[in-house]
C-alpha cells in the first residue's frame, strides 16, 4: 500500500446526492479528504466541488455498487491515491413501491442488488483497506422501516434493511479483532431525492408521524456518523442509531403537540 494521506479519509457510497452529500459535506468542513462512490457523474462532480471549497482533496469513483468487480476496481484506485481509508459509508439505496403479489423481478432485483449486494460488496472492499491497517469505521444505512417498523408495499425494502441491520452485527463481530467498528443510522424522513415527494405532497400527513414534528436533513445523519466514528462511541460496535426525530415512538406522536397547545387538535 503507497505512503497514507496525512489526513483521514471518507468513503461515501450513493455519495453525489441526498443524505450521502450531507455526510460527505460534514466531514470535508471539519478535515477529512473524501471519495465519492456514486453512478451519476453529474451529480458527483456539483458534491466534489462543493467538497474542494471545503478544503477537502476528492476522489471520484463512477461505480455500480451492484457489481462487485465496478466495486473492486474503485477501491483499489482508492487505496492506491490516498493510502488509507478511515471511514465507509454504505449509504447507497433505492425504495421501490410495490406489492409482494404485484413485484416484478426488475424491481426485486433492483432493490436487492443495491441494498444488499451494494453494501456486502462496498463493506467487503473497504475491509480490505481497514483491516491491514488496523483501524476503521463502517457505517450502514439502515430504515425505520426496516428495523422496527415495516409497511404493506415496501416488503421487498424493508426486508433489504432488515437485512442489513443483521449483516451490520455479523460484520461488527468478525471485525473487532481488526480495530474496526461497524455500526449503522436508521433515517425516517429525511429531505433527499428519495423521499422529497413525501415532503412535498403530505407533510402534515408525515409529520403527524414524528415526535419532534420536523424532517430531517443530511447534516444531521452527517451528525450522526461523526459521532460514530469518534472516540466518544470508542466502545459502541454492531449498534443502529435512530436518526428519525422520534418517528412512531407512540401510535399517534401528534398528540403532545395538541396538549401543548402548539398545533390545532385533529378531528377523530
Amino acid at each position: 500500500m503507497p505512503e497514507k494521506s496525512t489526513k483521514p479519509v471518507i468513503a461515501v457510497s450513493g455519495g453525489g446526492q441526498g443524505i450521502g452529500r450531507g455526510i460527505l459535506l460534514y466531514f470535508a468542513e471539519r478535515g477529512y479528504d473524501v471519495a465519492i462512490v456514486d453512478v451519476d457523474q453529474d451529480q458527483m462532480a456539483v458534491t466534489a466541488a462543493d467538497c474542494e471549497a471545503l478544503g477537502a482533496e476528492v476522489l471520484a469513483l463512477v461505480c455500480d455498487v451492484t457489481q462487485s468487480n465496478q466495486v473492486d476496481a474503485a477501491y483499489a484506485q482508492l487505496a492506491e491515491h490516498y493510502g488509507r481509508l478511515d471511514v465507509q459509508v454504505n449509504n447507497a439505496g433505492i425504495l421501490r413501491r410495490q406489492r409482494i403479489m404485484d413485484s416484478t423481478d426488475e424491481v426485486t432485483q433492483a432493490v436487492i442488488g443495491v441494498n444488499v449486494f451494494g453494501v456486502i460488496h462496498t463493506s467487503r472492499a473497504a475491509m480490505r483497506i481497514m483491516v491491514p491497517q488496523g483501524s476503521g469505521n463502517i457505517i450502514t444505512a439502515h430504515s425505520l422501516l426496516g428495523d422496527r417498523m415495516p409497511d404493506a408495499g415496501l416488503g421487498v425494502y424493508s426486508a433489504t434493511k432488515a437485512f442489513v441491520a443483521s449483516l451490520t452485527r455479523v460484520m461488527a463481530a468478525e471485525c473487532a479483532p481488526y480495530g474496526i467498528r461497524v455500526n449503522g443510522y436508521a433515517p425516517s424522513v429525511t429531505d433527499s431525492a428519495m423521499v422529497h415527494h413525501i415532503i412535498e405532497e403530505r407533510p402534515v400527513a408525515k409529520l403527524d408521524q414524528i415526535s419532534m414534528r420536523e424532517f430531517g436533513r443530511p447534516e444531521q445523519v452527517g451528525k450522526i456518523c461523526w459521532f460514530l466514528c469518534s472516540d466518544l462511541a470508542e466502545y459502541t460496535t454492531g449498534a443502529s442509531i435512530p436518526t428519525d426525530g422520534g418517528s412512531w415512538l407512540v401510535q399517534r406522536p401528534f398528540l403532545p403537540w395538541e396538549a401543548a397547545g402548539k398545533i390545532e387538535p385533529r378531528q377523530r
